[in-house]
């Protein structure tokens, strides 16, 4: 079954609120390098949302030209093939710069 550009917004949304619950429940534990469950956590949520960023229209891209779209689904195909060069502390990095953003423009896409 093919889901629809709302629900494939929707999807976005709800992994970046995933991942910031995860991270609120974190802790001290998150700067631990074996809190292997919860990293694999934040990760599966990129994933979730680099797929759902590469079944956008390109109508729905172009709305909010602001966000690196390419960059988004770059991540995703970099954590699922080379999941071997992922340092954790970079992902923190663009959850705090780059979720932020991503998040406000799918707000504005899910109001329209």
């Amino acid at each position: 079954m093919s889901r629809n550009e709302r629900e494939r917004l929707r999807d976005i949304k709800d992994a970046i609120v995933a991942i910031r619950d995860h991270l609120a429940g974190a802790g001290e534990e998150l700067a631990d390098k074996d809190a292997a469950l919860l990293h694999d956590a934040l990760l599966f949520q990129f994933v979730v949302i680099g797929e759902a960023v590469k079944h956008l229209t390109t109508d729905t891209r172009e709305s909010a030209p602001e966000i690196p779209w390419a960059d988004v689904a770059g991540l995703r195909d970099l954590i699922a093939h080379e999941y071997f060069r992922i340092e954790i502390d970079r992902v923190l990095a663009v959850v705090e710069r780059d979720l932020p953003p991503l998040e406000q423009a799918i707000d504005r896409l899910l109001a329209d």
